[in-house]
């Protein structure tokens, strides 16, 4: 299905197009760990930089997008791997589908595409980026932490790719993410909302951006 979603309105020799569609086909469930050794793996971004270990993700970014390219807040291909790293690291059953993908409005050859992002929210989740909701000073979770325990939620969000012709690449990809309407349905107020967003280590503007303490 998401295939042929691309399918029906792919000109014929566009990049910006393949680009899009192949971005969608690799990540479609989030990072990846690449294979570095027999019975080993890696998650580390920067040992995958520096490595000569092939890794499809990386590889496609290095060669599809600027080498400064931004989603607005993230800066450089590096930085765009390791925040799916981090998504996919701290939720189970990440999954990207996409839904349509068009012209951007204005001129130029830039596309948007609406998607769908899916994932559930774990221990690790609360632990890592909600940990203000897994230690209330007493060693114990908050009600809330227990409400989003095991929750499986579907985000409605868009990637818009900018793309530069004279260079062939994507100088920005900005994804923006609707996370406060699954979370309203979870919870069923702003007031509990607001609580598990102060002090998350996940960013509310738009933008699906896992933070580092």
């Amino acid at each position: 299905l998401q295939r042929q979603n691309v399918a029906r309105c792919m000109p014929t020799n566009e990049t910006v197009w393949n680009v899009a569609a192949e971005y969608f086909r690799l990540f479609r469930y989030g990072y990846v760990s690449p294979q570095m050794a027999v019975g080993t793996t890696s998650d580390d971004v920067s040992e995958l930089m520096n490595s000569n270990k092939s890794h499809a993700q990386l590889n496609f970014l290095q060669s599809t997008m600027a080498s400064d390219v931004t989603d607005g807040t993230l800066c450089g291909v590096e930085q765009l791997l390791k925040n799916w790293r981090l998504l996919s690291l701290y939720h189970k059953d990440v999954r990207m589908e996409l839904v349509r993908l068009e012209k951007a409005p204005g001129a130029g050859e830039s596309l948007i595409a609406t998607t769908s992002i899916s994932l559930t929210i774990t221990e690790n989740t609360l632990r890592y980026v909600y940990p203000h909701l897994t230690d209330n000073g007493e060693g114990e979770w908050s009600p809330l932490a227990d409400k989003l325990l095991n929750q499986h939620i579907v985000m409605r969000g868009s990637v818009h790719f900018d793309w530069d012709r004279l260079n062939g690449w994507v100088a920005r990809l900005e994804s923006k993410v609707d996370i406060l309407t699954p979370m309203m349905r979870l919870l069923g107020n702003l007031e509990d909302v607001a609580r598990v967003f102060d002090g998350a280590f996940i960013a509310l503007e738009c933008a699906l951006i896992v933070k580092e303490e």
